[in-house]
């Protein structure tokens, strides 16, 4: 079977479905994952083959652009988060290679519009919580003009969606389209080890990131604390924040490390905290892991799941005046919280594997309907 993988060209949005893709390759499928600009080489280093869509597109400097503009007004919604830019090439792609599926995330809605041009089922992967009939409309109206362009009058409906959250914490709404549940298997990259990766197991480790976009728009105010008083704790710090998001970045204190990339997944195993801005892929990185979380949950997707987090038990909100040392040590000595991100982590670990949710697939497909 050949398996077109839409991932749209930011971090948070293509990482999180590099994992199906590598489960379906494994299976013996063949698998191409299109994306855009120095993103499609992120596909290659995963091992898949890529098809860039959007070969001089700089995807991150035109979502900064487009950010400070809509702070400044000038622009508002209708962001298909580069489907759009990426619809004409994938138009003439997908009618060369002829996949027999399609799996999108929610905010790539070329996915169903090549479904329905070349009457392909679709399969759309949830990323995170905050998935509902409503927010899928509201993506595929972003693609009116290619909708026109290539003279298809309305997306397909799905073949199935998958669900990724833990059942416990599952706010899916979807038009009833069958919902097949799969365990998150975090991907971020690989690395070589380093020495210093070794946990002292006396230390607390919290590790600290705002993702690889919110630095770039909107600062480092959320994390002023861990600038200026995480001294104050002793506890070791990794922050993590990308070398093109340092404008605002003062001197730290010893016992913080400064990071530009790590691999999250593998490094959160045995830490004591995560403290985030409340991204998809980074909280359900930590549920995996089974770490309690500091979330800020603000703009996009962030509060419905910072919310889905503390209405479970395993993390915690600032309050307005954000972080601070009192709160810190709050949520380092509560017991509840680790145990709660405990018990989501063997829920997620009793999920369906991408491996199976493959199988699963290929079987549904072979017959034609669920």
């Amino acid at each position: 079977m050949r398996v077109l993988f839409i991932g749209p060209p930011l971090f948070g949005l293509l990482f999180p479905v590099i994992s199906f893709a590598q489960a379906f390759r494994i299976s013996g499928h063949e698998v191409i994952v299109a994306s855009a600009g120095r993103f499609a080489r992120q596909v290659a280093e995963a091992g898949l083959m890529a098809f860039d869509a959007a070969p001089e597109l700089d995807s991150e400097a035109e979502y900064r652009s487009r950010a400070e503009k809509r702070k400044q007004q000038e622009i508002t919604g209708n962001f298909s988060f580069f489907s759009d830019e990426m619809a004409d090439l994938l138009v003439e792609f997908t009618a060369a290679w002829q996949p027999d599926l399609i799996i999108y995330p929610p905010l790539a809605p070329i996915g169903p519009m090549l479904a329905a041009k070349f009457s392909i089922p679709a399969v759309m992967q949830t990323v995170g919580f905050a998935h509902t009939p409503r927010h899928t409309r509201g993506m595929n109206r972003t693609m009116q003009g290619a909708y026109a362009r290539h003279a298809i009058k309305a997306p397909a409906r799905d073949f199935a969606w998958i669900d990724v959250t833990p059942p416990s914490m599952t706010l899916l709404q979807n038009s009833g389209e069958p919902v097949i549940p799969m365990q998150y298997v975090p991907y971020n990259g690989g690395a070589v080890s380093e020495a210093w990766w070794q946990k002292d197991p006396c230390r607390k480790r919290i590790l600290v990131s705002l993702g690889t976009v919110k630095p770039m728009v909107d600062g480092l105010d959320l994390i002023a604390w861990v600038m200026d008083s995480a001294s104050e704790i002793d506890a070791e710090i990794v922050l993590h924040i990308s070398n093109n998001a340092r404008a605002e970045l003062r001197s730290l204190p010893e016992n913080v490390r400064l990071v530009d990339w790590i691999s999250m997944g593998m490094f959160l195993s045995g830490a004591d905290g995560f403290i985030h801005h409340g991204g998809a892929g980074n909280t359900l990185t930590a549920l995996h892991a089974g770490i309690p979380q500091i979330i800020f949950g603000v703009g996009a997707d962030r509060p419905v799941n910072a919310r889905a987090v503390v209405d479970r038990g395993c993390g915690i909100m600032p309050g307005p005046n954000g972080l601070s040392t009192e709160l810190m040590r709050l949520f380092l000595q509560n017991p509840l919280l680790k145990k709660s991100a405990a018990e989501v982590a063997e829920e997620m670990s009793r999920q369906p594997t991408p491996a199976q949710v493959v199988q699963h697939l290929s079987d549904k497909l072979n017959v034609g309907r669920f």
